[in-house]
């Protein structure tokens, strides 16, 4: 169980600025909806709708829909823009109130480790080079002990492989920013990477760095994902 939080140094070309904030009161909680923004009653009196486009896809783990039970693991194929390095290729998704946790956004959420532990998801989106994206996402730890369990989850940027042979991990200017959330609440994570030259295909990366539990498949919740390249809509 970490004490403390961590910030991986920024390499080459990519920066960061990332911070972590509460969650906004409960009557905005799905105000953003699924895979929405962080607080969407802000970014819409900021920003004209159109202005903010969504770069992923099914951030909010909403495709495809758990039927008859309150989880379910998918084929990576089956997941909307979604991909993994679970040694099964499954993603694990909950419905809102599974173990009592309720979805930040939506009906919906997912478990980074599926069948197995230190697992990532992830997707290629499409960007600008040399431009600034901003992000946002929520982390939770899964309860497993009597006790305040912690998770590690990290987040990484970087260029799309062009020969995809497993590697989740970008090539060319990348960063890494990992922090802690407790079973009690989600939190989120927010800030911004700039792309390198030439960099129209971004790879977005979610890790479950550590789990408070030592069983395989178990902790590191995410909700919420969204990425955009106007400021004033995250």
């Amino acid at each position: 169980m970490l004490k403390h939080t961590k910030l991986l140094p920024a390499v080459g070309a990519a920066a960061l600025l990332a911070t972590l904030v509460g969650a906004p009161p409960a009557s905005a909680a799905g105000a953003g909806g699924p895979g929405g923004f962080g607080n969407a009653t802000t970014a819409s009196k900021k920003a004209p709708s159109a202005a903010c486009k969504e770069l992923t896809t099914d951030g909010g783990f909403e495709m495809p829909k758990v039927k008859g039970a309150d989880w379910m693991l998918f084929d990576e194929d089956d997941v909307p823009g979604w991909r993994t390095d679970d040694p099964e290729g499954q993603i694990e998704i909950w419905k809102s109130g599974m173990d009592g946790v309720p979805a930040r956004f939506g009906s919906q959420f997912a478990e980074l480790n599926a069948t197995g532990s230190g697992n990532s998801i992830y997707q290629d989106i499409k960007t600008k080079p040399n431009s600034k994206i901003y992000w946002s996402f929520w982390i939770r730890a899964r309860d497993t002990s009597d006790g305040k369990d912690v998770d590690a989850t990290q987040i990484h940027f970087g260029r799309t492989p062009k020969n995809d042979n497993g590697n989740v991990n970008g090539v060319g200017s990348t960063f890494a920013y990992m922090n802690t959330a407790t079973d009690v609440s989600w939190r989120r994570l927010s800030g911004w990477y700039q792309t390198g030259s030439n960099q129209t295909m971004t790879r977005v990366t979610l890790t479950a760095v550590e789990s408070a539990s030592t069983d395989e498949g178990y902790g590191n919740l995410v909700d919420g994902l969204t990425v955009v390249d106007n400021k004033k809509c995250i």
